[in-house]
């Protein structure tokens, strides 16, 4: 008798932290994914950028112009995409160590020491 395959766990769009349940599709990365709400959110975007038009930086301090209850009501699904791409990490480290990878390699991909990717994953 086989032994049952462990549940894989369920993946959230990185973006809007929906659940691949709750979308159409899900497009998944290495420690990310996106939904296909937020992919057409992005073609949008993208689209409304005239041709030609000088590139410009990425604008990060969207969030500073929300209001404080939005802002709360944002955290638990930062929170649940942390998670995950948390779980995916340490699942990809066990698996590199299940592979013989030494903590050195590990560390040095993460960009830290081997006895902190040793102390924070095994």
């Amino acid at each position: 008798m086989s032994e049952p395959k462990p549940e894989e766990p369920t993946l959230r769009c990185s973006f809007c932290g929906k659940t691949q349940h709750e979308v159409k599709a899900l497009v998944a990365g290495p420690g990310v994914a996106i939904c296909e709400a937020c992919v057409a959110l992005c073609n949008g975007v993208i689209a409304a950028i005239p041709e030609g038009a000088p590139r410009q930086p990425v604008k990060t301090d969207w969030m500073d112009a929300l209001p404080t209850e939005q802002m709360l009501g944002m955290l638990s699904g930062m929170e649940r995409v942390y998670e995950d791409v948390s779980d995916r990490q340490r699942r990809s480290v066990d698996m590199l160590r299940g592979r013989k990878v030494s903590w050195e390699a590990i560390g040095k991909s993460l960009g830290v020491s081997r006895q902190a990717a040793w102390e924070r994953f095994s």
